[in-house]
């Protein structure tokens, strides 16, 4: 008999936003199915019974976790007391390695199934954790296509299911234009994140100004930031939304919104910075040369990245200007990001994952 009880845990706001699509995808294949873990907005209205929110992850970096370790704990506890008393036919971690590998391996011993869904960078960092991932799970949904290469050779069942952002592959792509009118700013989901890197950024737009005075700015607001905190950082001649608007150039931190931006097939320059202490233990670890997903999908420096110390208003500034400036550059960094969807092709990840959920505990 199979049994409808699903387990998720997603901790930040993309993760939400993926494992919602397959919990909507998941109700369609499996009527009557109860989903139940931690999540955000996007999973509680897609049916979800939210036990604990996303905002019990919004750290990042080493240094952020230590002062709410004891709450983080407080919270796979109470997850796991719920799991060995409900006990779901399946548990599904998305993304979050540091807490759903533990909660893996946990909820792997009392019987559950464990389908991981959009796997940890082992292949950047903690290379280990793709040998544990063999032993925890029962299947691993990588959503990049060099990914199942990668985990099969170290055992893992796992198989790509087709990136997120190509779910509506008709509706991406094809809003930019040369030579840009309308440049977004894209400093991060996280607070911290955006009083480290927002004000760089408009050192940035004030010198592209002087020379462009034409260009229409952006900014987009992630949910839990407040826009009056964002009004008074940046002025009144930037426009706020909480979808990404309509661009020609991006200026764009590190992470998702890099890579959705190039999805969509928006140049940008890539921005990072992070406190020195993070910063020089990640250095030590990290085995990729580039730290944006369209280069490492591309396995070529297609887009500029400035992180750390390189990352001033003056760098950033010369960048955007090349791309106003030089329509051959802005052109090939268009044509890469072509080349970069091509690859992830065109697969629905949410009923790939909702198929194999159903195929589990069937």
């Amino acid at each position: 008999m199979m049994n409808k009880t699903v387990c998720m845990v997603a901790g930040e706001a993309s993760a939400d936003r993926h494992a919602a699509a397959v919990i909507r995808a998941l109700k369609e294949t499996v009527p009557g199915v109860e989903v139940f873990g931690i999540g955000g907005p996007e999973m509680r209205s897609a049916g979800m019974e939210c036990l604990y929110g996303i905002e019990e992850f919004s750290v990042m970096g080493f240094s952020d976790v230590l002062p709410r370790i004891n709450r983080i704990f407080s919270v796979y506890n109470g997850l796991l007391r719920a799991i060995k008393e409900r006990k779901p036919g399946l548990v599904m971690p998305v993304d979050l390695p540091d807490f759903n590998m533990r909660l893996a391996k946990a909820a792997k011993r009392t019987g559950a199934k464990v389908l991981y869904y959009i796997a940890p960078q082992a292949w950047a960092w903690r290379r280990y954790r793709a040998r544990s991932l063999a032993k925890i799970t029962d299947g691993l949904a990588v959503i990049f296509p060099f990914e199942e290469e990668f985990f099969s050779s170290y055992g893992v069942n796992a198989r790509y299911v087709g990136h997120p952002f190509m779910e509506h592959p008709s509706e991406k792509g094809g809003q930019a234009a040369w030579p840009p009118r309308n440049i977004v700013l894209m400093p991060g989901s996280r607070k911290h994140e955006v009083r480290t890197i927002l004000p760089v950024m408009c050192e940035a737009k004030a010198a592209v100004q002087k020379r462009h005075p034409e260009v229409q700015w952006h900014l987009q607001v992630a949910p839990g930031i407040d826009q009056e905190d964002i009004r008074s950082m940046t002025g009144g001649d930037i426009r706020l939304s909480a979808e990404p608007p309509a661009a020609d150039l991006a200026m764009v931190k590190s992470g998702t919104s890099s890579f959705e931006m190039a999805v969509l097939g928006i140049p940008e320059v890539i921005c990072y910075r992070t406190s020195n202490l993070n910063y020089r233990l990640a250095k030590a670890f990290v085995k990729v040369d580039s730290i944006g997903m369209p280069n490492i999908i591309l396995g070529r420096p297609a887009v500029p990245e400035l992180i750390q110390d390189a990352f001033t208003g003056e760098a950033l500034a010369a960048e955007i200007l090349t791309l106003i400036d030089d329509e051959h550059r802005y052109r090939e960094m268009t044509s890469a990001f072509e080349e970069m969807r091509a690859r992830l092709g065109t697969s629905r990840p949410s009923r790939g994952v909702a198929a194999w959920i159903q195929s589990l505990i069937d």
